[in-house]
């Protein structure tokens, strides 16, 4: 039946508009030799008015040369409504053999019109005729390409695999050579690689055990052409399956009981079929790694949403699973209720476009499409309207008498035919890009794995060079401060010492030698010298170990802001349970450090009085730490000591001023040596510890640089399979 709809539908508005009804539009459809007119407005109109619009519709009816049309059916409808205000019907006759209203040129300017809005899938659709045959075909031809593409996978999984196992040897190797370190045992971050070590193993050998897993499942269905059903609750999944299935529709409506928790498979017309739960019940990581699998397993991904309710959020949701590289089209679900009443029912069978408003709908597409393009960044889906329980109902027993027009009113065959245009055209592609995507994607898990455990542990390698940068400074500013608070303290005791000199002197000139020698061991030891300088030595060391604790206090909040997080890329946190202790235990062992200047400093001895000596008559005190010769000197040295007092003075003096720079100078010494040490204690293991990161990273990058290698044969055997 040749009849142009559009330019039907054209004249009656133009004759509503001259009679000057200008709230009411006209949509037209045909079937069979019944022409059926809808006249939509917002508001239903009075009756005198509906006497008029009715005598408006029938009258450029007749105008129309409508040779194959028996009878008119009028309905009125308010927008965005599936009920009819009332129906009229008549039988049509031809009153008029010219149309002046109804030209050629207005016929062919509407054909021309519609077939600029049909879309190029849709006329290449229209064109391609797939028989049942061709279409079988087409599927031994998917399966045999999908077995070329699983031995491919499979060698590419074993070279994936040597090479994971020689980076975690490499690594290995790296923490063997520093357990080897005399003193290892003590060293903290000897433990600490090796944790890091064993976080990249796990991170590697799971992401190789992910595409083992993928590559045993595929092979299980490498005779099926999958595809995955997704879609919110209650947008009539469990409808469709039913329809599918042939099922008795008990699970219908209880989506909200999560009927479909769990994948459901099964085989619609020679395909296998994946239900999903719906997408807004994912809760947490286990639910997002079965959608991701659903996926991977998939040659060709559904989304089913309904007209009820366009949510961008359900598509937010899909957004949020892995990139979508398949073909992705969605189902439209319209949700009329026919199965109220048979009234119900025969309007929808009498007139479907009531339905399937084309208005309404394409307001849907659009709505669709833009929440498609935000969220799963995807151009030009294919969107298909079903009618999902009309679907189901023409598989129930109670409706067989309209069996065969539910089933066409569905719209499901449109669905299927869509998917078989897909798979004749572009199946072999599609299956051959289930395998290369798949192992392409894993080796970008990896290589983003890896990648970024190389960047945090450069991260943490650069933080521990600006910490020992750090310490070492604290360090040069210890022994800087420390020698400048030595030499003053030096020089106000002795300066005090000197002091005493003179009076000193003259007070006990005329007493003998071993009396001036006690009494001048009460001056000294009146200075506690000893005592005071170890007091010096012990603030030094007090002061470094604040600055070390102040310094573990920073170190620790820098390290808390480098994430290593085990839930991204499965490393280990560097810091985790050692957050600084390294700092704080080398802050106890300086608390103890202080009395190694005892021993150390030759000078705390040097003011014992038998260290004088009398030389040439005058008073001269002798190396540090050996006993006076004026123990074996005779009397008349001792007289001639007298008879010269102030060359004595001036002896003494020079004998103070050198030992207290002989005194600064050990202590210096001292100083220098627990500097050196607790350097060699912390800035040495964390040098080591830099060293090795470095060496880590690098194996890291040649693992990389490997995998990167592998992608591109891949993709080049892969191509050759095209």
């Amino acid at each position: 039946m040749n009849i142009d709809l559009e330019a039907i539908a054209h004249h009656l508005n133009q004759s509503l508009q001259r009679s000057g009804i200008i709230d009411v539009i006209a949509k037209v459809s045909v079937n069979y030799d019944c022409l059926k007119v809808i006249l939509v407005s917002e508001e239903t109109p009075e009756i005198t008015y509906r006497g008029e619009l009715l005598q408006v519709t029938i009258t450029s009816l007749r105008d129309l040369k409508l040779t194959t049309i028996q009878t008119v059916k009028i309905h009125r409808q308010q927008i965005n409504s599936f009920d009819l205000d009332w129906s009229y019907k008549y039988k049509y006759e031809l009153f008029s053999e010219n149309n002046s209203n109804y030209s050629q040129d207005n016929q062919t300017k509407h054909q021309i019109k519609r077939q600029n809005a049909t879309s190029n899938n849709q006329v290449k659709r229209a064109k391609i005729k797939v028989s049942q045959a061709e279409f079988e075909e087409e599927l031994k031809k998917c399966s045999k390409m999908a077995n070329s593409a699983y031995d491919i996978s499979i060698r590419y999984a074993k070279k994936i695999e040597i090479e994971i196992k020689n980076l975690n040897s490499n690594i290995e190797a790296i923490s063997h050579e520093i357990l080897k370190i005399k003193g290892s045992e003590q060293f903290q971050f000897a433990t600490k690689l090796e944790q890091i070590q064993l976080d990249i193993q796990k991170l590697s050998e799971d992401s190789l055990e992910d595409l083992v897993i993928s590559l045993n499942q595929k092979r299980k269905h490498l005779e099926n052409f999958t595809v995955a059903l997704f879609g919110r609750t209650k947008a009539g999944k469990s409808t469709l399956r039913e329809t599918l299935t042939r099922g008795s529709g008990s699970t219908i409506g209880k989506g909200s009981q999560r009927t479909t928790r769990d994948v459901t498979e099964y085989s619609w017309q020679g395909l296998r079929l994946l239900d999903t739960p719906g997408i807004e019940a994912y809760q947490g990581d286990d639910d997002t790694k079965k959608a991701n699998d659903i996926i991977d397993q998939s040659d060709l991904v559904l989304f089913l949403t309904s007209d009820d309710s366009v949510q961008p959020g359900e598509f937010q949701s899909m957004a949020q699973l892995q990139q979508i590289n398949k073909y992705f089209a969605v189902i439209l679900n319209v949700k009329h209720d026919i199965a109220n009443n048979l009234e119900d029912l025969e309007m929808f069978l009498d007139i479907p476009e009531m339905v399937f408003d084309e208005d309404r709908l394409s307001q849907h597409k659009n709505h669709i499409q833009s929440h498609i393009k935000e969220y799963l960044n995807l151009d030009n889906v294919d969107i298909v309207p079903i009618h999902a329980q009309s679907g189901f109902l023409s598989t129930q027993a109670e409706y067989q008498e309209y069996s065969s027009q539910l089933w066409e009113l569905s719209k499901i065959e449109e669905l299927y035919s869509l998917i078989a245009y897909q798979i004749y055209t572009n199946g072999q592609d599609l299956r051959l890009s289930t395998f290369a995507d798949s192992l392409d994607n894993l080796l970008d898990e990896i290589n983003q794995k890896l990648t970024y455990a190389k960047q945090q542990l450069e991260q943490g390698r650069e933080s521990m060079s600006d910490n020992k940068n750090k310490l070492t400074n604290i360090f040069l500013e210890t022994e800087t401060e420390g020698k400048k608070t030595i030499k003053s303290k030096s020089d106000k005791l002795f300066g005090q010492i000197d002091e005493k000199i003179g009076s000193f002197v003259d007070r006990y000139k005329d007493m003998n030698i071993e009396e001036r020698k006690k009494e001048w061991k009460n001056i000294v030891n009146q200075k506690n010298l000893e005592s005071t300088m170890k007091d010096v030595m012990e603030e030094i060391f007090k002061d470094v170990d604040e600055k070390l604790k102040e310094f573990a206090q920073e170190y620790e909040y820098d390290v808390k802001n480098i994430k290593t997080s085990l839930e991204n890329v499965y490393i280990s946190d560097i810091k985790k349970d050692e957050t600084g202790k390294w700092i704080k235990r080398g802050g106890i062992v300086i608390g103890a450090v202080g009395a190694l200047c005892a021993v150390a400093v030759v000078a705390t001895n040097w003011w014992n009085p038998i260290g004088w000596t009398v030389a040439g008559g005058l008073m001269s005190v002798a190396n540090v730490g050996v006993n006076f010769a004026g123990d074996q000197k005779i009397a008349k040295d001792d007289k001639n000591y007298k008879n010269n007092v102030e060359k004595e003075k001036e002896s003494l003096r020079k004998q103070v001023i050198k030992l207290k720079n002989y005194t600064i100078k050990d202590y210096e010494k001292c100083l220098n040596l627990n500097m050196e040490n607790y350097q060699h204690q912390i800035i040495d293991n964390i040098r080591l510890y830099i060293d090795n990161l470095f060496s880590i990273t690098v194996k890291l990058d040649k693992a990389i640089i490997e995998i990167l290698k592998i992608k591109q044969h891949a993709k080049q055997d892969f191509d050759n399979l095209k």
